[in-house]
């Protein structure tokens, strides 16, 4: 079989940070989290982590700012909290993504989805067209999913689980 194999669990818990010199924006709690981790994404033998933002871009206090300002402004803050932990504590490299609620990406998220779709569509042989397509839908339907938790509640309680992708693999499943 072919695609993705993908391990499910808790979010990944880094390291404590308490001889390094971080940055004073850095998160150093001890129990900083990220999102997810794929092993192998950027560089080979490397894990790259990842955390999510979604942002409303309706909001009123953001009527006057363009949506580009939007993404680029949540990136910054992102990668000024984790980038300089994951680099020097991780060992590792950091990947800002944000996506706004009316579906939009940016431009890191892009960048990541690219990545991703491209190394399936060379390891399976498929249509990149498609699988950046299909990967795009599937994000759409879960940010829609979750701003239907947001507004009616969880009907029951699930844990979050982030993903944990291993890119180095011989078989990609699916």
């Amino acid at each position: 079989s072919s695609g993705i194999n993908a391990e499910y669990g808790k979010e990944k818990l880094l390291q404590p940070c308490d001889n390094h010199n971080l940055h004073f924006a850095s998160n150093i709690a001890p129990e900083a989290r990220m999102d997810i981790v794929a092993n192998g994404l950027w560089l080979p033998m490397q894990s790259a982590y990842m955390d999510v933002r979604v942002f409303h871009p309706n909001a009123p206090s953001y009527i006057n700012q363009p949506i580009i300002n939007l993404y680029k402004s949540r990136e910054a803050a992102k990668r000024q909290a984790y980038g300089q932990r994951v680099r020097e504590v991780e060992g590792g490299t950091f990947t800002p993504l944000v996506m706004s609620t009316s579906g939009g990406v940016g431009r890191e998220f892009e960048k990541m989805m690219r990545k991703v779709a491209g190394r399936v569509a060379n390891r399976t042989g498929e249509n990149y067209n498609e699988i950046i397509n299909h990967l795009r839908t599937r994000l759409r339907f879960v940010l829609l999913r979750a701003c239907l938790l947001a507004i009616r509640g969880d009907r029951q309680k699930i844990c979050p689980l982030p993903v944990v992708v291993n890119f180095e693999e011989e078989d990609f499943i699916m």
